[in-house]
């Protein structure tokens, strides 16, 4: 194959991906050998030394990424509601979500009291939850952790996560005042 069509394959189906990708998938799409693939990944390095885009191999994994010098800029870039830090309606409604998990909006919204799809939103915007089909009606998203949460809290699996019942049995409802 062409080294130059070999690379710009790479890179569109590294850019595609926008995750990391293995060799042996690169293999297998593009139908050529692993030693092609890393002469074709050093080539790539090369060129884009000082680009804005540098190419990341680490555990024959390969993906795109910002340069890291320009860091500052893609900061300014991104929009203020991905920076921000968590309100308290989206860390209430995650902590529903990682307990109750798999879990419908209504379902959602039935335990807070209030509309949450704009905090679903953020949450998926952030790659916190990810929305998953239901088993029993095609017709109902349902709400899950992603790995992205885990890694954010530092859970090497959900059973890691506090024990409701211990986090919860000495929290006093505020008594309704009628």
């Amino acid at each position: 194959m062409d080294p130059n069509k070999l690379k710009s394959q790479i890179l569109s189906v590294l850019f595609a991906a926008s995750k990391p990708v293995t060799l042996k998938e690169l293999c297998d799409v593009l139908e050529v050998s692993e030693e092609e693939i890393k002469n074709a990944v050093a080539s790539i390095t090369a060129q884009n030394q000082g680009s804005g885009i540098v190419l990341l191999a680490h555990n024959n994994k390969l993906q795109l990424a910002t340069n890291p010098d320009n860091s500052t800029v893609v900061k300014q870039f991104l929009s203020l509601e991905l920076r921000e830090k968590l309100t308290d309606a989206a860390l209430e409604t995650l902590a529903v979500i990682a307990y109750r998990q798999p879990i419908s909006r209504a379902e959602v919204e039935n335990i807070r009291g209030v509309n949450s799809q704009y905090t679903l939103r953020q949450l998926l915007i952030r790659g916190l939850i990810e929305k998953v089909g239901s088993t029993a009606d095609r017709r109902v998203q349902l709400y899950r952790t992603t790995l992205e949460f885990m890694q954010h809290l530092g859970l090497k699996d959900m059973k890691d996560l506090p024990d409701f019942e211990e986090l919860t049995k000495n929290i006093q409802l505020p008594s309704a005042s009628l």
